[in-house]
């Protein structure tokens, strides 16, 4: 028979084995745990991936003072655009809205009319009226300066096709440029359109 003191001499060592699994076991799982984790992240980051995603750029409010940028929606219509509605054409640069503002277009001169009239000054009337009929829905936009010195609301318009009709009075030739600072808004596609109409021969450049 087996000596009871050296069993229980033995019995500290098996104890202290079965610490030491333990401890192990317990290493395995955290290792496990930690690798599932990190895995996770880095699909989220991208595999391979040492660096975090970048954060967003930060967002600048505009200065006041500064010129308003034609920024367009999906439609080609700028978001800051707002709607109206043409209630009569005066002439080639002039008409009113239904809300009672009288507007001078943006950018561009046509031809006097009426007493005064001037070479293919009836000519950019009739174009203007033909662009915009009476009841036609519209959006505008003015630049730095709302009104000129007479009160008349200073515009860039634009129908719900997108179509900017200051711009399209000078591609047919029924106007030419004129700009004042600060009012420059699309001043680059202001002075393209009207050299490309001088180029052509368009309107008045072929007929005055």
């Amino acid at each position: 028979m087996e000596d009871r003191r050296s069993t229980a001499a033995r019995r500290p060592g098996v104890r202290a084995t079965a610490v030491v699994l333990l401890v192990i076991a317990v290493a395995l799982a955290a290792y496990f745990v930690l690798s599932e984790q990190g895995q996770n992240l880095a699909s989220r980051w991208g595999a391979g991936s040492t660096t975090q995603p970048a954060d967003p750029a930060p967002v600048t409010a505009p200065v006041a003072g500064d010129p308003p940028i034609a920024e367009t929606v999906g439609s080609g219509i700028p978001s800051q655009a707002t709607e109206a509605t043409i209630e009569y054409v005066h002439d080639g640069d002039t008409l009113f809205l239904d809300d009672g503002r009288k507007v001078r277009m943006l950018g561009i001169n046509t031809p006097e009319i009426g007493d005064n009239l001037e070479c293919y000054g009836d000519e950019a009337t009739n174009l203007l009226r033909l662009l915009l009929p009476e009841g036609t829905h519209v959006w505008v936009i003015p630049d730095i300066e709302p009104l000129d010195q007479y009160g008349r609301s200073l515009l860039f318009i634009y129908r719900d096709d997108a179509t900017n009709i200051n711009l399209e009075m000078l591609r047919q030739g029924a106007a030419e440029v004129e700009m004042y600072s600060p009012n420059l808004l699309l001043q680059a596609d202001i002075e393209a359109a009207e050299s490309a109409a001088i180029a052509a021969g368009a309107g008045m450049w072929g007929a005055c």
